[in-house]
Formats: C-alpha cells, structure tokens, sequence
C-alpha cells in the first residue's frame, strides 16, 4: 500500500470502477437498498469528524474498499477525499 493522495470525488467515480462494475449509480443505490442503517452511522460520523480511513483503489482500475465513504463523500457534497493506491 503506498501513501495517502487527495483525490476529488468525480476523479474517483470517473477513473475507478465499483467493485462489481454495475456502475456508480447503480452502487449508491444498491447501498441505499440494501445497507441504508450503516450509511446513516456513517454519513453522521464523516459529517461530524471527516473520512478519517482512506478509500483503497485498485490497480486494476476498480475501488477495492470504501464504497460507503465514496457514497457518503458525494452526499454530503466533500469534494476531496483521502485515497491509497493498493498491489496486488
């Protein structure tokens, strides 16, 4: 894992896919569906004290953890968010 980078959140939603390659909007609402009481802790917790874990993106061109904090991120309208590139 290298070191943290500030990224804006549409250069993350543009360049990375969601794990499953669905799509980002149809990720957000899949979380929305599925996983809304732990999105709501969430997005409470980052609006109070900010995305203190980075979002790990892939080097195969997916993001392979933080898709909550990405979802929270663009909700709560945080344009940079705090990123590690992962290896294989």
């Amino acid at each position: 894992m290298m070191g943290i980078e500030y990224r804006s959140i549409e250069t993350v939603i543009e360049e990375w896919a969601d794990g499953d390659e669905i799509g980002w909007d149809a990720e957000f609402e899949w979380l929305e569906k599925y996983d809304a009481p732990r999105l709501a802790s969430l997005r409470r917790d980052i609006a109070a004290n900010g995305i203190r874990e980075p979002v790990l993106l892939g080097t195969d061109g997916r993001v392979w953890d933080g898709h909550h904090r990405i979802y929270c991120a663009h909700v709560l309208g945080i344009n940079m968010i705090p990123t590690t590139l992962g290896s294989v």
